[in-house]
């Protein structure tokens, strides 16, 4: 008797299965995506903490050699009013700013040797000289935020390219450009550009870690809006109040407080954190507290300790961490 050699074909998959298939492996997509953004947005917060520990670290080294933190900017023009620079970070006799004077704090030592400190920031030697573009166009990759989206575009004042960071120095808790807010030791910050100054820590009679020294701000693809330009005078500055004494620019709102011109529920309103829409360029200018993460912002104290403030924080405790001296009682935050 003879045996048949029977061969069967494989059997494939039918569309029900392979749509089972499918489903399942969408289901473990939507639960694990999530997982990884996360993971990937705690490893830049992460790298963004580490950045603004190596700005206290610079600065602190810097009052260390020097003796007090950086000012703000340095004026280097002849329109001196009662010993203070002009309230107008557009003047054109800036010079140096404070993350300029910290570079060799920050391993760009090589960076902070081709800076010439006897130019103008915003012409250089002459009206239509270039200055110090080559040092000033300068993406500093610890200088920015790895949550931030990308910003290539330069601020252009003239003939002039300044280069976008996310770090600020505080100013203190009035406004930026005010002399009445710089004389005065309730709204003070450690840093001034108008006043070309920075604190000793004698000064900061609060308490070093009862006060912010830096933190996170966001910057703009405009090439109009100076925010974040860190080589030019207002650009890697923050404060507490805008345009009026009850304005308050807590840490990531996106409109004024308190007693607001502007809707309260407008989140959209381009003049908040903008100074030039309109053109903010007097003491009235203002930017705030702002970051890419969700809930609060990175700041750096003046202890050095970096810490992670909710957008939630109360606008009178910003203030007082903001101030140096003002003697007020902070609780928690």
């Amino acid at each position: 008797m003879s045996m048949k050699s029977w061969s069967r074909a494989p059997r494939g998959f039918t569309l029900i299965e392979l749509l089972v298939v499918i489903a399942i492996i969408a289901v473990l997509v939507a639960i694990l995506l999530p997982a990884v953004q996360q993971a990937r947005e705690a490893a830049r917060a992460s790298q963004c903490k580490n950045n603004l520990k190596q700005i206290g670290l610079a600065l602190h080294n810097y009052s260390e050699t020097v003796g007090r933190f950086p000012p703000g900017a340095v004026w280097q023009g002849n329109n001196m009013v009662g010993g203070v620079a002009p309230e107008n970070g557009r003047d054109a006799g800036w010079g140096a700013t404070w993350v300029l004077l910290i570079l060799p704090y920050m391993e760009q030592q090589g960076l902070y040797n081709r800076y010439d400190f006897s130019q103008l920031a915003r012409h250089g030697a002459t009206a239509t000289g270039t200055g110090n573009n080559a040092v000033t166009r300068k993406i500093v990759p610890s200088l920015n935020c790895p949550s931030h989206p990308e910003v290539t575009a330069f601020l252009n004042q003239d003939y002039d390219g300044f280069a976008k960071a996310n770090y600020a120095a505080n100013m203190g808790a009035g406004r930026m450009l005010e002399r009445a807010a710089f004389t005065n030791n309730a709204k003070k910050g450690p840093l001034s550009v108008i006043g070309q100054w920075g604190a000793t820590f004698g000064d900061m009679t609060d308490g070093a870690s009862n006060i912010v020294l830096a933190s996170e701000i966001v910057k703009s693809a405009n090439t109009a809006d100076d925010r974040g330009a860190w080589g030019w005078s207002t650009g890697p500055t923050f404060s507490g109040v805008v345009s009026g004494s009850n304005w308050i620019l807590t840490p990531n709102t996106k409109q004024y407080t308190d007693s607001s011109p502007y809707a309260s529920n407008d989140t959209t309103n381009v003049v908040f954190n903008y100074r030039n829409d309109p053109d903010r360029t007097g003491n009235d200018g203002g930017v705030g507290s702002r970051s890419f993460h969700a809930g609060g912002t990175n700041i750096v104290m003046g202890d050095g300790a970096v810490r992670f403030i909710g957008d939630s924080v109360d606008g009178q405790t910003w203030l007082k961490i903001l101030a140096i001296s003002d003697g007020a009682s902070v609780g928690e935050f």
